[in-house]
């Protein structure tokens, strides 16, 4: 396969420990070695921020939160899915200052809750989370736009806010040091990341694309193939506790094919319209991926 020419690809990502396998294969030359430039960029405040700048060129691909893109892709376009990453469901801790007086989650109707910004996954999930509890989510909660991780921890613990959600391993250190506390946990119905691009550069560089997912997915099997040194290795990047990594590691797999459910796609645009966040007719979710 000829690859044409291109500038670095620009891959956005959060800083967490499931982006292993790109900074493993970054760091190996697996891309370099198929003729590719990847440049993993880290987004700390996650997919909101990342869906932004996508469509604004500032990133090529990204690696994001499959109810934030669709959300993002049905109100304002510029992307389509490319393929899976990460099949597996997104555990959300449920956290709130050490020093609240909160301790169930039921005492949560009507409190402020601490986003990274509006459309990002904590502030859908913490509708879902609503709508789970049996409470209308734009009567039960109101929010309040912090960031990413450190200012949303700064929030609940200055009374900004009464919680947040967030990855639950990514939290773990910062429950460890006494700041927060976890009142319960909210796993995603559906898999955790996809992976998104460009309508542009789909269109132009579609070679390129399909090159570095053959990349991408050789290196996922290759770090789940490996346990010992896949959970040494992000426990020492991300600075989590080896045992709690472990744990981690035995929880989530990897995509080893671009592949997409369309069922999936479907079940998350109806969450999304029964929340409030998608109005008016559904586009069929078939037409959201785009087919290297």
């Amino acid at each position: 396969m000829r690859l044409i020419m291109t500038a670095i690809l620009r891959v956005g990502g959060v800083p967490e420990h499931f982006n292993s396998p790109w900074h493993q294969a970054i760091e190996e030359g697996a891309f370099a070695r198929a003729g590719l430039q990847v440049e993993f960029i880290l987004y700390p405040t996650g997919t909101g921020a990342m869906c932004n700048d996508l469509r604004a060129g500032e990133l090529d691909l990204a690696v994001v939160l499959t109810e934030g893109i669709l959300s993002d892709m049905l109100r304002h376009g510029g992307t389509r899915l490319i393929g899976a990453y990460v099949p597996s469901p997104l555990v959300w801790g449920i956290h709130v200052a050490a020093h609240s007086p909160l301790k169930s989650l039921s005492e949560l109707h009507g409190k402020t809750f601490a986003i990274s910004r509006f459309g990002s996954g904590s502030h859908l999930m913490a509708m879902l989370f609503a709508l789970e509890q049996g409470w209308h989510p734009r009567e039960a909660l109101e929010f309040f736009v912090a960031g990413g991780i450190d200012p949303l921890e700064k929030a609940v613990c200055d009374g900004s806010a009464s919680a947040f959600l967030w990855e639950k391993y990514t939290t773990a250190p910062r429950i460890a040091s006494g700041h927060l506390k976890r009142l319960g946990e909210f796993p995603t119905p559906w898999p955790s990341f996809v992976i998104a691009a460009r309508e542009e550069l789909i269109a132009s560089a579609s070679q390129n694309l399909r090159a570095l997912l053959d990349v991408l997915y050789t290196q996922t099997q290759k770090f789940m193939a490996a346990p010992e040194k896949s959970v040494a290795y992000a426990s020492q990047r991300y600075g989590l506790d080896p045992v709690q990594t472990q744990e981690w590691f035995e929880s989530v797999f990897w995509a080893t094919e671009a592949q997409i459910s369309v069922s999936m796609l479907q079940e998350v645009l109806d969450s999304l319209k029964r929340v409030g966040i998608l109005e008016g007719d559904l586009p069929e979710p078939d037409s959201l991926i785009a087919r290297l």
